[in-house]
């Protein structure tokens, strides 16, 4: 076991007097005190810890108030902030954990961008209601005729204000330096709720009440999404359409791809979690194609618990490529080092994705010349 001491060098201005905890991967994300406890000193606070060498923590600091009530770090403006990563080393060390404020009432209103927003919204009716589509084309262009790529999280891909962690995946900035280099697309990305687990999940399992809801979304895309696009900018050809997402955007994607091959010609699946149902997309992709897709499949080697089970992780990702590779056109595959399961890693991987997509277009249309 490694000797691991956390660090808070000071609270937030303001901070209720209460219990200051830990928690994290390592505990379920639970709001229980103990064992986890902070002690508080002078404007700080510090926490003694023995945690297995090579565990990878993704952790909070959370504060119980005297009526029970429970706080959790925040960032300035009162919405969720990213959680610290640590890997844990033999010899042990100091964490600081550094609170910009807890979250409250406020959820983030008025925290300022620091990356390009969308250019407009749209809110079209789907069999949920009504559905946030953010769109984006590039400076100089009116958005029609362009290669286009539909997002899932939409909340998470352009501006950090609605983000679901005070993160995003700076698309625009990344795309509109791709334009510059003479490689335009039009983004559609499309906002989630709570729903996320039964929208992007195509299995049955307990996160999404066993009541799987993927199979409707993707025909909402192609049934209503895309002719409202078309409708406004204009046909885009299957060939020149993309679908992309993490997690469980990632495994819609991949489902989705493989489910109607005719609809878009290549997915980004991003970091993918395939694991809800005992791996049951592994067992549905048996039987399937789509040999004219090309798809990009990425990992970060911290994507797990521990460094030996982000190793596993890892070898999963080379076996599902190995598993696509004769089922599609092209398999491009992407493991990140020191990358975590957040959006700072997917937008950190977000250019080389496009970089991929674009070119691979442009190369086609030449050859096809």
């Amino acid at each position: 076991m490694a000797h691991l001491r956390f660090l808070i060098p000071a609270l937030p201005p303001g901070t209720p007097p209460g219990t200051l905890f830990l928690t994290g991967e390592h505990r379920g994300w639970i709001s229980n005190p103990e064992g986890w406890t902070f002690d508080q000193s002078g404007e700080g606070a510090m926490l003694d810890a023995e945690l297995a060498a090579g565990t990878l923590l993704s952790v909070k600091v959370r504060l119980q108030l005297p009526d029970g009530h429970i706080l959790e770090e925040g960032d300035a403006w009162g919405g969720r902030a990213p959680a610290h990563t640590v890997t844990v080393q033999e010899q042990g060390g100091v964490v600081t954990l550094n609170l910009e404020g807890w979250q409250d009432d406020r959820e983030g209103k008025g925290r300022p961008s620091q990356s390009r927003p969308p250019r407009m919204e749209w809110n079209l009716t789907a069999p949920w209601g009504e559905q946030t589509v953010r769109l984006w084309w590039p400076e100089g262009h009116d958005g029609r005729d362009l290669p286009l790529l539909v997002m899932h999280d939409g909340q998470n891909v352009f501006d950090e204000v609605p983000s679901f962690s005070g993160q995003s995946w700076r698309a625009a900035d990344a795309a509109q330096a791709r334009a510059e280099a003479g490689y335009p697309c039009l983004i559609a990305a499309l906002s989630v709720n709570a729903e996320r687990s039964r929208r992007y999940v195509p299995f049955a399992f307990r996160l999404n009440e066993f009541k799987p809801g993927a199979d409707e979304y993707l025909d909402w895309i192609e049934t209503g999404l895309l002719p409202a696009l078309e409708d406004a900018f204009g046909p885009v050809p299957p060939e020149c359409r993309a679908l992309a997402g993490s997690s469980f955007g990632g495994l819609v994607t991949l489902y989705g791809g493989l489910r109607r091959p005719d609809v878009f010609g290549t997915l980004g699946v991003f970091s993918p979690a395939i694991w809800p149902d005992d791996f049951a997309l592994l067992r549905w992709m048996e039987g399937r194609a789509a040999p004219h897709m090309r798809v990009w499949l990425d990992m970060g080697d911290h994507e797990a618990h521990t460094v030996a089970e982000a190793a596993e992780v890892v070898h999963l990702t080379h076996e599902l490529g190995a598993g696509l590779q004769p089922r599609v056109a092209q398999v491009q595959v992407t493991i990140a080092e020191g990358h975590w399961h957040d959006e700072a890693a997917w937008a950190a991987r977000f250019p080389a994705f496009l970089t991929w997509w674009l070119s691979g277009l442009a190369s086609a249309h030449s050859a096809a010349q």
